[in-house]
């Protein structure tokens, strides 16, 4: 049985748990987030990794770079590295989203933009 935690990230977003339960150590990093309706993710931007956000619930606004456009379930939306991104959950139901990161090779980091 696992243990459920949570972690607020880039302003909006609640990292919950995910348990692989058959690869020790995991052969991909996988996150899952919950966006209320309403809130957002911040304007972040990464270096060292790209992310690849599955839609599995929810509706929301997406902004990659100069671009914006409308999400929901089944949409994948990719984030290069250095291009900032964020997100704004616009339905009814909190927007929830698998993150799939893509190393790089390059150190990771992560800087909030206009905090």
């Amino acid at each position: 049985m696992s243990t459920q935690t949570t972690e607020i990230m880039h302003g909006g977003a609640e990292r919950l748990t995910i348990n692989w339960v058959n690869a020790d150590p995991p052969p991909t990093r996988i996150a899952r987030y919950r966006v209320l309706p309403g809130h957002s993710v911040s304007m972040h931007v990464h270096t060292g990794k790209a992310e690849h956000w599955v839609i599995v619930a929810g509706e929301g606004v997406v902004r990659v770079g100069e671009q914006s456009f409308p999400v929901s379930v089944g949409d994948v939306v990719h984030t290069p590295p250095t291009v900032p991104h964020g997100l704004t959950a616009t339905g009814e139901e909190p927007l929830v989203f698998l993150n799939i990161v893509q190393p790089t090779g390059e150190p990771i980091t992560s800087t909030e933009i206009g905090a």
